[in-house]
């Protein structure tokens, strides 16, 4: 103790160092203590869709009669008697009017017959699963200027878009290229493309949710916030609407597999992140997986506590392929041959180093979330639930909205 006060003395500054080490300690733990988590659960995810009178000049590519009328066209029959054949599918397999079988009257994808038969008129496999061994059938992609995303090069080029809401140009998106001129993604808010909103309406019930948690020192301000994605171990809970609940509480999968973690901030209630990769793991026959390399992400904050906005990257092409081969033709309501293509024509990014070839694409995805409370494999709180969350939410949106948002 004697010696302790000597030095004391004979440095009469220390005390002063001390006294302002202790400070600084006590002001971070108190900033840490002061750290405040929201937690949230996803509620909708699809590829964003925006239309105008400027995005299909030519027309649509219509759906899925319309892909297979073509493609019995090409095989030589007129219009009047594709569209028998096609239309009697079901009553007779797909056969002309002297009952020859058709064969590019049935779809592709989506699985082997009942019976395991992948053969496909003359081909002994299917041709979703080798599309190139067809031709390319040209399809209508989305032009115009506007269309939803976000910048993620930091540029403004040739066929970059036109944000139709925040009116920032640069906007990377060439998946809506792709797919803006297909029917079932020739929609606006609060319609939802066909085939992902019936795949995720079927998939909540059964999927781990996707939950998304914000921390920062306080998230009602401006200012530095964390974003992390994790997967959870239950499933989305839904009120008597059909809406994914608020509220409801979700423990976190800990395989850091899908956790995804990233600096972001806060400005007038809108959040975004600084670029890094993202990955979540879904479920078929849904995504099996959704992933982006220089991932960026701009949500609203709502009042009622939930958020929305869009998610997007560079998305490995065949991803979403797979996504759709899958669904197949019947539920995907393209032209998988046709998107196949397109795909791999405008995908944009992360060219392999052998061939060249780029094997992303630029995309964006909508998400909406309601508040949620996260915990730990013991229950311990994790994330809080802050506000009661919209009214409708989810698969609900579309069913109850009247007016297009």
């Amino acid at each position: 103790m004697t010696r302790r006060i000597r030095r004391i003395a004979i440095w009469p500054g220390i005390p002063v160092i001390l006294s302002l080490s202790l400070l600084s300690v006590s002001l971070l733990s108190s900033q840490a203590f002061a750290a405040e988590t929201r937690g949230y659960v996803i509620s909708m995810v699809h590829t964003a869709a925006y239309y105008d009178e400027q995005t299909c000049p030519d027309g649509t590519n219509g759906s899925r009669p319309d892909v297979l009328i073509r493609r019995v066209m090409k095989d030589g029959y007129d219009r009047e008697e594709a569209i028998r054949i096609v239309s009697n599918i079901r009553l007779n397999g797909g056969r002309d009017d002297d009952g020859n079988l058709v064969g590019s009257a049935i779809v592709l994808g989506g699985g082997a017959s009942f019976g395991g038969d992948q053969s496909w008129n003359g081909f002994d496999f299917n041709p979703a699963n080798v599309p190139s061994v067809l031709p390319d059938p040209n399809a209508l992609n989305a032009q115009g200027r506007f269309a939803l995303g976000l910048n993620l090069d930091g540029q403004v080029g040739p066929d970059s878009w036109e944000h139709p809401a925040t009116g920032e140009r640069g906007i990377d998106n060439q998946m809506w290229r792709v797919l803006g001129c297909w029917d079932v993604y020739y929609v606006n808010k609060p319609v939802n493309p066909y085939n992902e909103g019936i795949a995720w309406d079927t998939a909540v019930d059964a999927m781990p949710a996707w939950l998304i948690s914000i921390t920062g020192e306080d998230l009602s301000q401006d200012g530095e916030v964390t974003v992390t994605f994790d997967r959870a171990i239950n499933i989305p809970l839904r009120d008597a609407y059909g809406s994914i609940m608020s509220g409801a509480s979700f423990a976190v999968d800990q395989n850091p597999r899908s956790h995804s973690e990233f600096n972001g901030q806060i400005k007038d209630k809108v959040l975004t992140i600084e670029p890094g990769f993202f990955y979540m793991q879904g479920e078929s026959q849904f995504y099996p997986h959704l992933q982006f390399s220089r991932t960026q992400l701009r949500f609203e904050l709502k009042e009622d506590g939930s958020m929305e906005g869009h998610i997007g990257g560079y998305q490995p092409w065949r991803d979403y392929y797979h996504y759709l081969s899958v669904r197949g033709e019947t539920d995907g309501m393209i032209d998988l041959i046709g998107i196949f293509y397109d795909l791999k024509r405008f995908a944009d990014a992360e060219p392999d180093p052998a061939t060249g070839e780029n094997t992303a694409i630029s995309a964006a995805y909508f998400i909406e979330a309601v508040p949620a409370f996260h915990v730990d494999g013991s229950g311990n709180l994790l994330a809080d639930s802050v506000g009661p969350g919209p009214e409708f939410s989810g698969p609900a949106v579309s069913q109850y909205s009247n007016s297009e948002q």
